[in-house]
């Protein structure tokens, strides 16, 4: 896979984790599933930044 793929599945997987906690943001897996949906999105950024500053 490209680093494109890997950069729209994170993106995606992020999304899709952030809004079923966001259904259900009144239980407590709800919410830690909007905490890992942010995780993810932010492990998106860190695998860019990884991609940009590495040296081959």
């Amino acid at each position: 896979m490209s680093s494109l793929n890997w950069m729209i599945t994170l993106i995606f997987t992020g999304f899709a984790l952030m809004g079923v906690g966001f259904s259900f943001r009144d239980n407590n897996w709800g919410v830690g599933l909007l905490a890992l949906g942010s995780a993810v999105m932010l492990s998106s950024i860190a695998y860019k930044m990884y991609i940009t500053f590495s040296i081959d």
